[in-house]
């Protein structure tokens, strides 16, 4: 039971790190842009903006 516990002591901290390691890369705006291919698919890094429409006639 022993080496269970030292096994799974070992993985926690060893998750930890990279966890930690996996922040500060999504984190670092050098490492940002090659990592997160999200922020290509919902168009931030574009800033365009979409024309608005007017769906209520206001008078």
């Amino acid at each position: 039971m022993k080496k269970v516990e030292n096994l799974l002591v070992k993985l926690a901290l060893i998750h930890l790190v990279f966890l930690l390691l996996s922040q500060w890369v999504l984190t670092n705006d050098s490492w940002k842009r090659n990592v997160n291919k999200s922020i290509y698919y919902e168009g931030v890094i574009k800033g365009n903006q979409p024309r608005t429409t007017e769906t209520i006639d206001h008078k």
